[in-house]
């Protein structure tokens, strides 16, 4: 069975890295739709957050393929929408960047007559993949 779970680190800062994804999505037909710093995030919502927390959700997105996918099937979007989001965080100075993509068998399981998305989806997760790792 693939593991569908991704790791990459790097020695930049996350402010770096996430420039330079902004930078790179256009090059793998994505933009940079939302950065969502969770720090901000908890403290709005009243929790007590340590100093020093860093943790951002990032979510990429093609509008296009997307709204087209989505007009055609409005069930996609449950499927569609989560792979396009990472987290990246930073663990005593490293820059750390997980990412759970989905698998063909996955979307299979999901929407069984969907079989243009079956192939499309994990194709668009490696170009994310791709992306993540053209960042670092």
């Amino acid at each position: 069975m693939e593991r569908n779970f991704f790791k990459a680190e790097s020695e930049k800062s996350i402010r770096e890295f996430i420039e330079s994804l902004r930078e790179n999505a256009p090059k793998f037909n994505f933009i940079v739709r939302h950065v969502l710093n969770m720090n901000e995030e908890y403290k709005k919502n009243g929790v007590d957050v340590d100093e020093g927390f860093k943790l951002f959700q990032i979510i990429l997105c093609n509008p296009e393929r997307s709204y087209k996918t989505v007009k055609r099937n409005f069930e996609t979007a449950a499927v569609l929408l989560p792979p396009k989001q990472f987290v990246v965080y930073d663990n005593k100075g490293v820059t750390v960047v997980n990412y759970l993509y989905f698998t063909k068998e996955f979307i299979a399981q999901a929407l069984p007559n969907d079989e243009k998305l079956q192939n499309r989806l994990p194709n668009s997760c490696q170009r994310i993949i791709r992306l993540i790792e053209a960042s670092i």
